[in-house]
């Protein structure tokens, strides 16, 4: 009987762990949509069955099972007599059929989208396969589908949340601003029961309003209550049932709408956000505050938080700003010169950090803002200036352009600086002379 990867492939010359390389790589490719840095794509490991047996012959002769993992291009061979054995099995996507099995273990230890985005991806391709052959697959352009669909599967199966009404809820304006709220939602047990807080509400509603999209209008209306301190609460039967201040209670999931297609969830045991009509998966080590501390690593303790406050604040300004920091010789000098050229309105030097209430007064106005490592301002609404020295992108705008550009032009006569970048899409960029870093603070 012809091998059963080898039927797949189209290819009797192919073996089975050439099959298996490939569709890690093309797996591989999947991750890469969903996590910004591909070095924090987990190392996955796919495990496989090499020969086709009955269980009866694998229980009694054990299963000859390779396995490929992200981080090698070796192939390791054992025999197992019951392949739940495997290393993190229960935590694994597993497939069956015609007396062989694969295994993807994508090192979750609890909970996560990857399960559903794996089924997803493997479904398709498997079918693809079977059609054409790995060599005449096409499925690149399947990558962003598969994974929405996976994490729409997700929310709705362990948290009955619909992610499409979430994203609609983002593209829609009320009284012309775009939405800025917070919703708490409950999880599912395994007996389909939902937990969620049944009192201790700091507001009740008389008459729940449904959390669907037949009701998007009304649920839209009642979002302007929320922000990030005051959330609206769903309840086990999917109605919004009134408002917290308090936490999110332990199993909840947490969803943060904070501008235009902009979300966060964050959920028991991970967090996604959707930004730039993509999903993107958070980890551990990539969170949006470590990578901002890692900017700041060189400073003070005391004006790394001076510093970090200050943006915080920023980001909120609905219109978008820039904010450029340096030393205070090196902003200082660029402050003068900027206003010698009546490129700038010069302030007398004032701490943003200890009057941060005037920031979006004072980012009102178009043109960047100069601080030093203090957050001491002198110099406000300054037109970045330069030759171009580093290619730009079409895809973002003036303000993303010319900040990029002005950091990379004033390192090559020795200033270093960076800059905040708020959009008015919503999104916020950390830009150094050699890094650029997307966060996510308004969350």
């Amino acid at each position: 009987m012809q091998n059963y990867w080898n039927r797949l492939a189209g290819d009797d010359l192919a073996e089975p762990a050439d099959f298996f390389l490939k569709i890690k790589e093309l797996y591989t490719a999947c991750l890469k949509h969903l996590y910004n840095d591909p070095k924090y794509i987990p190392d996955f490991r796919i495990h496989f069955a090499v020969d086709q047996r009955s269980v009866e012959a694998g229980d009694a002769d054990g299963w000859p099972v390779c396995t490929v993992s992200r981080k090698s291009s070796q192939v390791s061979e054992i025999k197992i007599r019951d392949f739940r054995g495997i290393e993190n099995f229960e935590n694994s996507y597993t497939w069956y059929q015609d007396d062989v099995f694969v295994v993807f273990d994508y090192r979750a230890e609890t909970i996560s989208p990857l399960l559903f985005i794996t089924r997803s991806f493997w479904n398709e391709l498997h079918q693809q396969i079977e059609a054409f052959g790995i060599r005449k697959l096409r499925i690149s352009y399947m990558y962003e589908p598969l994974i929405a669909a996976g994490v729409m599967e997700f929310f709705y199966s362990y948290y009955r949340l619909d992610v499409n009404l979430v994203t609609t809820l983002t593209a829609l304006t009320y009284e012309k601003a775009f939405i800025n709220a917070t919703v708490y939602a409950p999880k599912y047990d395994g007996d389909g029961e939902k937990r969620a807080r049944n009192a201790g509400l700091d507001i009740v509603f008389s008459q729940p309003v449904p959390f669907l999209v037949e009701n998007l209008r009304q649920v839209r209306k009642l979002m302007e209550m929320s922000d990030k301190k005051i959330a609206l609460v769903v309840n086990r039967k999917g109605d919004i049932c009134g408002m917290t201040s308090e936490p999110p209670y332990p199993g909840e999931c947490l969803i943060r709408l904070w501008g235009h297609l902009t979300w966060t969830i964050t959920f028991d045991g991970g967090k996604l956000s959707y930004y730039d009509a993509r999903y993107h998966m958070h980890t551990d080590v990539d969170s949006d505050t470590d990578a901002l501390q890692r900017m700041l690593s060189k400073l003070s303790q005391e004006n790394m938080e001076k510093i970090e406050t200050v943006i915080r604040e920023a980001v909120h300004q609905r219109h978008g700003t820039i904010l450029i920091f340096g030393s205070d010789a090196d902003i200082q000098s660029e402050s003068d010169r900027l206003r010698a050229a009546g490129n700038a309105t010069g302030i007398q030097k004032t701490s943003l950090y200890e009057k941060v209430g005037l920031l979006n007064y004072l980012t009102s106005i178009d043109g960047a803002m100069f601080l030093n490592e203090k957050c001491e301002c002198s110099c406000i609404g300054a037109i970045l200036d330069g030759d171009a020295v580093t290619a730009g992108s079409t895809a973002r705008g003036a303000r993303f352009n010319s900040t990029v550009n002005y950091i990379v032009r004033r390192s090559q006569t020795g200033q270093r600086f960076f800059g905040i970048v708020v959009s008015e899409d919503g999104t916020v960029d950390a830009v150094t002379p050699t890094r650029i870093t997307r966060l996510n603070l308004r969350s």
